[in-house]
């Protein structure tokens, strides 16, 4: 869908100085004339020599439109909604940008919604993208140069945090030398999985943690066929799967990358061969081991025969329903809307985090994905391109900067997770990471003086539920104290039992035209597989035909792009 470019002329403010946060209602904005050129990058000429301000508020409300997909569990206070809560509100006070929804979607819908409008060229001023949707949008021109916006607007502390991974995010947003995108950075470190263990079965039937894999598939199997729930029922199941099988499928709760992990198996990422070379996880023998003991557990019925139809959603209503026994997942699966509101509901109900353990000797290394999964991008019309950027700027500031309060744009006291409510999200890289050890150290010395606002937000939740036993902060208990999921990670991390993805690009042409199909090829396989509705040996065919639909041109392209670098 190639158009002819088109020269627009745009105006927008430029204020006189640059400050850490503020209003600066009284400022006389800077007259300046864009210009969107032939290769649809923007071009300022300034009638006043003026300097752009991160946080500047415009003079008369900017109206902007956006759409999104909603978290699954998200929840609001009585009265708010997403169109009007904290974060629209502050958006509105602070820089005078009014957002408004052109549609909304659940979040497994959201994918395909966005191509539909794309497709018809009905796109609203801001979206978040994929990395194929990114690099489509480009091609056809219809996304805003954001190079010399965010050169001008970007804050200090927005820019560092940004490149706080060495700068290979940023350097996934920038196709042709040119920022297209504000990637929505995370901590890849955060997306490695742990072992979450009903630990009140455990007890229930006298077995301790287990040490290694063939522990856990033991204790899967007990927790089957050995009533844990001591209901007197054949109504449980050992390990919890989710339909979409990896993180990169479906909401992360309940996926098996960590179990992959334990066979040294690593679907979804790059990595380097004996040779130096990449190589896709996903096509590796390790990955044959690993699902062929899959499919013993579902034949034996340790896995719910109906995991094919149960997304995260539905299994985190499982596990706290009490019919799964364990479940692979994120170091958050125990926060609100999900184990929490087990906790809440039958305090009774208890889990620890357990490391992925190795079926060998060998340790097994926690999968780190690239974690820039989305990006904010601009449509090339839009009048106010660098609003996208003020935006960032703030939400940084306020949830991770000098200026933080997090118990109210982060999360609340009662631990709704009001973070889900801003248009663009992203996070310092290590800050959880970080913040778990420090609040641990101050809970063991009593000393909360050098933590942060956000770390002191969880040291008190951390501290009130040692005194107390809370249910309701559990979950942050179970995030940040010392014996929950960040611990498990920083366990990883200290140990060097981690597995980084070695690809960090832009997409290739071959992934942004065959990925899906891929994708798709792979979860039929492996569901295929797992459900004895295909013999392990399809793993073969599905290798070779995974590289004749695509995968060896990526291959290829990937090793080039390395030897590029």
């Amino acid at each position: 869908m190639n158009r002819k470019p088109v020269v627009l002329l745009l105006t927008f403010s430029m204020l006189a100085s640059i400050t850490a946060c503020g209003n600066n209602d009284d400022v006389e904005p800077t007259k300046t004339q864009t210009t969107q050129t032939e290769d649809n990058s923007v071009v300022t000429t300034a009638s006043e020599a003026k300097e752009a301000d991160p946080f500047g508020k415009y003079e008369e409300p900017v109206n902007l439109t956006a759409v999104r997909y909603l978290q699954d569990g998200i929840e609001f206070a009585e009265g708010e909604s997403i169109d009007n809560n904290v974060w629209s509100r502050e958006y509105l006070d602070t820089l005078g940008i009014e957002l408004s929804y052109e549609w909304l979607t659940p979040q497994s819908e959201y994918s395909q919604k966005l191509n539909v409008s794309a497709a018809s060229d009905q796109l609203p001023d801001l979206m978040w993208v994929d990395a194929g949707q990114l690099k489509r949008m480009v091609e056809d021109e219809q996304l805003a140069d954001l190079t010399e916006v965010y050169k001008d607007y970007a804050a200090e502390y927005t820019d560092k945090v940004l490149h706080e991974d060495g700068g290979s995010a940023m350097e996934s947003a920038t196709i042709g030398n040119k920022l297209y995108g504000l990637p929505h950075i995370q901590s890849g470190y955060g997306s490695c999985e742990v072992l979450w263990i009903r630990s009140d079965w455990l007890e229930a039937l006298d077995r301790e943690a287990p040490t290694n894999m063939a522990e856990v598939l033991d204790l899967a199997r007990a927790f089957a066929k050995e009533d844990p729930d001591q209901n007197g029922e054949d109504d449980t199941y050992g390990l919890g799967v989710n339909k979409g099988l990896i993180a990169e499928n479906n909401l992360p709760f309940a996926v098996l990358d960590g179990f992959f992990n334990a066979y040294h198996a690593y679907p979804t990422i790059w990595l380097k061969d004996e040779n130096g070379d990449l190589v896709y996880g996903g096509i590796q023998p390790e990955m044959k081991e690993a699902l062929a003991e899959l499919q013993k557990l579902y034949r034996e019925n340790v896995i719910d025969p109906e995991f094919g139809v149960k997304d995260g959603v539905k299994l985190g209503e499982d596990a706290n329903s009490g019919k799964i026994g364990m479940f692979y997942g994120y170091f958050w699966n125990c926060a609100s809307g999900w184990l929490q509101d087990g906790k809440v509901n039958n305090p009774d109900i208890d889990w620890i985090a357990v490391p992925i353990l190795s079926i060998d000797d060998e340790p097994a290394k926690a999968m780190v994905p690239f974690a820039t999964t989305y990006y904010t991008v601009v449509n090339k019309d839009c009048e106010h391109p660098e609003a996208a950027v003020k935006m960032y700027n703030l939400v940084l500031e306020k949830m991770f900067g000098e200026s933080a309060q997090p118990e109210i744009y982060n999360s609340t006291p009662d631990n709704v997770a009001v973070f889900n409510y801003a248009f663009s999200y992203g996070e310092p890289p290590m800050k959880n990471l970080d913040a778990q050890q420090a609040v641990v150290a101050a809970l063991e010395s009593g000393d909360a003086s050098s933590l942060n606002a956000e770390q002191t937000n969880y040291y008190k939740g951390c501290k009130t539920y040692q005194e107390t036993g809370d249910p309701k902060l559990w979950g942050n208990y179970m995030m940040y104290g010392p014996d929950g999921g960040l611990a498990v990670i920083n366990e990883y991390v200290a140990n060097d039992n981690v597995l980084t993805d070695n690809y960090y690009g832009a997409p290739t042409d071959g992934m942004a035209e065959k990925n899906a199909t891929l994708q798709k090829l792979m979860l039929e396989t492996f569901t295929k597989i797992i459900t004895d509705t295909a013999d392990i040996d399809e793993f073969d065919t599905f290798v070779e035909n995974w590289k004749n639909l695509g995968g060896q041109q990526i291959t290829d392209e990937v090793n080039q792009w390395l030897d590029q670098r």
